[in-house]
């Protein structure tokens, strides 16, 4: 054997293979979480506070150190046709030609809502699985690696932002996660985020440990906004760290993602701009300012 390669070494037939390229391009695509729907939070521009809001891809962006071209291809309309806007954001993830796809909440209203194909009221949990198959077939059209997410527990948000009517049973929703792990089972470029565990672990009040980093404290009961569906600042901190976890846990990916930073105050400091040991003062002067304006009335 060793005579075979010093040969074709010799004869200059060997081909080394090339490096796997390194991933440059990301596109998130999604619904409201990823889009940060409500994600608002107080940073420091030049020394004057200002009231900003944050998106999955944005934090993505800032955790790459900006070395990576990040495409923010989630809207918080999803809910509002399933089919159709998910297939409009399928047809612009294809043409912004991404190396890799982050599909966080991709599928969450494949999975929940009213609104089914063809914008056809979901009545039976049958026609709530056939939603769920369109939305795999759309991302079966993306031929590169994406890391998609399962369905969450939001039933705490029934009656509330979300009508009862769309929130799946606990046996539809377990059926659903099941058949999202089947479909990506099948698929070697396809790498499952577990949203519901996330979300299930975050919701218990107990101390979350992501990767190598304990969550503060302080943070666990801020990860979800009052409307118990999406998350604040720190909730999508976490979902990126755990993002990273998934990542680094899968050989392609590792080997292609460059580092990102995902420890929760350093992150939310590149954020903000001001660190954490200075937000209580700044946020309580913030609120002073609040509580002292004139209140406006209408004309």
């Amino acid at each position: 054997m060793l005579t075979s390669v010093l040969a074709a070494l010799l004869c200059g037939d060997v081909i080394f293979a090339e490096p796997p390229e390194t991933v440059d391009r990301v596109a998130v695509i999604g619904a409201s979480a990823s889009d940060g729907f409500g994600a608002y939070y107080w940073r420091l521009d030049d020394g004057t506070r200002v009231r900003d809001r944050v998106d999955l891809a944005e934090l993505f962006r800032s955790a790459s150190g900006e070395s990576l071209v990040v495409s923010d291809l989630a809207t918080a309309q999803f809910f509002a046709n399933p089919a159709g806007i998910g297939t409009q954001i399928v047809d612009r993830t294809i043409k912004s030609d991404p190396d890799v796809v982050i599909a966080i909440d991709f599928l969450f209203w494949f999975g929940y809502g009213t609104v089914g194909i063809d914008a056809r009221r979901i009545r039976t949990d049958e026609k709530r699985l056939a939603m769920l198959e369109f939305g795999l077939e759309l991302l079966d059209r993306i031929d590169v690696p994406i890391v998609v997410g399962d369905i969450p527990d939001m039933s705490a948000a029934s009656g509330g932002v979300l009508l009862p009517s769309a929130v799946p049973s606990e046996e539809m929703r377990t059926r659903i996660n099941r058949r999202i792990r089947e479909w990506a089972a099948e698929r070697d470029r396809v790498v499952v985020f577990p949203l519901s565990d996330l979300h299930g672990r975050l919701g218990r009040g107990e101390a979350v440990r992501i990767g190598d980093q304990l969550l503060p404290a302080a943070e666990r009961d801020r990860m979800l906004q009052r409307d118990r569906l999406h998350p604040t600042l720190g909730g999508l901190l976490a979902i990126l760290a755990e993002l990273d976890v998934v990542i680094r846990a899968d050989e392609e990916l590792a080997e292609r993602m460059p580092p990102l930073e995902v420890d929760f105050e350093t992150l939310r400091t590149r954020i903000r701009g001001y660190p954490p040991e200075d937000e209580s003062k700044i946020e309580s002067e913030i609120e002073s300012e609040i509580e002292s304006a004139p209140s406006r009335t209408s004309e």
